[in-house]
């Protein structure tokens, strides 16, 4: 269990999209992709999913989403890492997409925001 179980999740998500909204998006998909080995699959999963929304809410599918990420929705729905990285790269090349999908990834799968690489955790934290 995540240690912000107790943080309304409105404010968790207004933390997270404050600290993201400072960084820089190669920055925050170099954070990501540094930390991609060491997270577990379900939350790998809810970050795949996250990106996926915040794709969707530009209109864009997540087929298109894969395709432009230079892999298959298999591929990201099974959890490869390699594609993964892919997805988090064509993210971060789409202005603000990343930052948001941070946002719904608080806001949607908090219990898994333990699993983010540490100077993101430490930096939500500093918000609450």
């Amino acid at each position: 269990m995540s240690h912000f179980g107790n943080v309304p999740v409105e404010a968790l998500a207004d933390a997270v999209e404050k600290h993201v909204a400072k960084m820089d998006e190669a920055e925050l998909a170099a954070l990501l992709l540094g930390g991609l080995d060491r997270m577990p699959s379900d939350a790998l999963s809810a970050l795949v999913a996250s990106i996926f929304d915040a794709f969707r809410d530009r209109g864009e599918s997540s087929e298109d989403a894969a395709e432009g990420a230079n892999t298959s929705l298999h591929a990201l729905e099974s959890g490869d890492r390699a594609a993964s990285a892919g997805l988090i790269r064509y993210a971060s090349e789409n202005t603000a997409l990343l930052k948001e999908s941070m946002a719904l990834f608080a806001q949607d799968h908090r219990d898994q925001l333990h699993a983010l690489p540490q100077p993101l955790i430490d930096g939500i934290s500093a918000r609450l």
